[in-house]
């Protein structure tokens, strides 16, 4: 071709473009809002779940706290929640201790499980396979085994017939939304 001969637009040019977005980057543009908006929500469900896990283990600490303040005061003579009283002359039983004070204690007997928002119940254990286990308090007594055994200790479940006459030491888990072990405190009562 000489220099004088004319190009044919459609080998040379660029298409003219106005500026204003075609129809796939409409879509792309609808496609980006939407995953937004998805990565938004599945933000919003992690943080209420997450925050459920929170008010389980602060039902937990709350139930740790007061045991705590009152293992000392238990001891004395006119205990007020008699139940609890530590005493050398009658058995008393963690099952009565329990259900007294989920009666007329008001910070534990408004607990909620936040996952049921039924009352907060106890459980023989934390499992992942037992979905009734969700937001459950978990209290283990820790027993100590004889000098020179292999374990130093024994945990096994707190439950009703335990008698609560003497110190025990005790070990407070909540099961979170999948049912896992999560440890609270280890203490005296």
């Amino acid at each position: 071709m000489s220099e004088n001969t004319p190009v044919p637009s459609s080998l040379g040019s660029a298409p003219n473009s106005s500026g204003n977005p075609n129809f796939f980057d409409i879509l792309f543009l609808m496609f980006l809002g939407c995953m937004l908006g998805l990565v938004a929500w599945v933000g919003l469900l992690s943080h209420e779940e997450g925050y459920k896990n929170e008010v389980t283990k602060h039902n937990g600490e709350a139930w740790v706290k007061w045991l705590k303040e009152n293992s000392e005061p238990r001891a004395k003579e006119d205990y007020a929640i008699e139940n609890c009283a530590a005493s050398v002359m009658e058995r008393k039983r963690w099952g009565d201790c329990f259900a007294e004070l989920t009666e007329s204690v008001p910070t534990l007997k408004k607990m909620t499980n936040p996952f049921t928002k039924e009352p907060v119940h106890f459980v023989a254990k934390c499992d992942p396979k037992d979905r009734s286990t969700i937001g459950g308090i978990f209290l283990e007594k820790i027993v100590p085994t004889p000098p020179g055994s292999a374990v130093a200790v024994v945990a096994s479940q707190l439950v009703d017939m335990d008698p609560i006459d003497t110190k025990l030491s005790l070990k407070l888990t909540v099961c979170d939304k999948g049912g896992y072990p999560i440890k609270v405190d280890e203490f005296e009562f």
